[in-house]
């Protein structure tokens, strides 16, 4: 039984369906997963057995930082030790090293034989930890840790990068995007996208376009979503005389700024914000859409993308990162330039002026690669191949 420790910012949240797939298909292999996290949040998922949650001394509360601290030297003496000097060894400031130690500590009292940064940004001053504890280092890229913080945080992964055993990347665009900032190409790297339960998501019946047309997205109601370039899309719609009907589904800091757009484009009838919704009310506004939009600006990948192929909608998506993986171009749905408002109802009017034949082959395509490339039971096995050849490759060398 192999004990893998997810080192995550909080335990899943609402949105972080990968996650949860994920820890579903490590336990169904016989493993043990170590959730450890910086702040334990309530949370609606009831975790099993093999599932073990560590959560980091609340920063601030000294008196349990030092007994934590006394408690991992007595217990881990040659760990800490070698966490020092690895951390010496990459010139690090005293001070800095004790900062480290504190935000480590739940890690380092654990017996993993691997250390699975599930974002990047979560390696950051951990660099050292998995060779500290003499197990295996992995990074996953997903979005915004490869997409969007470096460029605040310049040369932010250059000891990580040095440090890890594998990457883990759900798209060729974040893998390049890693290159760029500096990750060696002999670094070893496997892809494995997400995955949804498509024996959940999968059509009830023949989709046809409806008057008014039925129009559908999803996400945290945040700025690289996009939902503004899609509200002036519909707005053009509106403009030109077609009528449409569309659900926004999500919740986020930007519902204010999203619902004054709504009043101000004239789009009271038209829009609903329906907020955050459980996964049988995704499935029934799905299986009530036409059309799936995805607007967004960066994008790691996007399970509500895959969702919606699954579930039989035209899918029309922008070229943010793995999108243009997600959907293929005039394959499996439309795919337009990122931040182009224009470029979303253009594809609108695409659709509804193809052939229909035509549109149901992409349809078509879209639910059979979804169902082929993108379920849980594939992505299980890569995972678990992937834990495997890291060990294998660590052993040879």
């Amino acid at each position: 039984m192999k004990k893998i420790g997810m080192i995550l910012p909080a335990l899943p949240g609402y949105s972080e369906t990968f996650i949860q797939n994920k820890i579903a298909g490590l336990i169904s292999n016989g493993n043990k997963v170590y959730l450890c996290v910086n702040q334990s949040k309530t949370h609606r998922f009831k975790f099993p057995a093999q599932v073990k949650v560590c959560s980091m001394v609340k920063v601030g509360n000294y008196i349990q930082i030092c007994l934590s601290m006394a408690a991992l030297i007595l217990l881990k003496p040659k760990r800490c030790i070698k966490f020092i000097m690895l951390e010496r060894k990459s010139d690090r400031q005293y001070l800095r090293i004790i900062k480290n130690f504190i935000i480590s500590m739940h890690i380092l009292k654990q017996p993993l034989d691997y250390v699975h940064f599930e974002f990047a940004t979560m390696g950051i001053n951990r660099e050292n930890i998995a060779q500290a504890m003499g197990a295996l280092s992995l990074v996953s890229f997903r979005g915004f840790d490869i997409g969007l913080f470096p460029q605040e945080h310049p040369n932010c992964y250059n000891l990580l990068f040095e440090k890890v055993d594998q990457i883990h990347t759900i798209s060729d665009d974040l893998y390049q995007k890693a290159l760029n900032l500096g990750l060696s190409k002999e670094t070893a790297v496997t892809k494995i996208p997400p995955a949804i339960d498509t024996h959940f998501f999968q059509p009830s019946s023949e989709k046809q376009i409806h008057i008014p047309l039925r129009i559908m997205s999803v996400g945290r109601l945040e700025w690289k979503k996009g939902f503004g370039y899609l509200l002036d899309a519909l707005h053009l719609l509106k403009e030109k005389g077609i009528e449409f009907t569309c659900r926004i589904i999500g919740d986020g800091s930007y519902y204010e700024a999203i619902q004054f757009s709504i009043y101000q484009l004239g789009l009271k009838k038209e829009v609903q914000l329906l907020g955050q919704q459980p996964p049988n009310e995704v499935k029934t506004s799905l299986d009530w859409a036409d059309v799936y939009v995805q607007p967004s600006i960066q994008e790691g990948f996007c399970n509500a993308v895959l969702e919606a192929q699954a579930m039989g909608c035209f899918c029309i998506v922008t070229d943010a990162e793995g999108l243009s993986e997600n959907v293929k171009n005039n394959e499996t749905g439309l795919v337009v330039k990122r931040r182009s408002s224009k470029g979303i109802f253009n594809a609108i009017l695409e659709m509804l002026d193809m052939h229909p034949e035509i549109r149901e082959n992409i349809r078509q395509n879209a639910i059979s690669r979804v169902q082929n490339n993108f379920n849980l039971s594939k992505q299980k096995n890569e995972f678990y191949q992937l834990y495997e050849r890291v060990e294998l490759r660590k052993r040879s060398e």
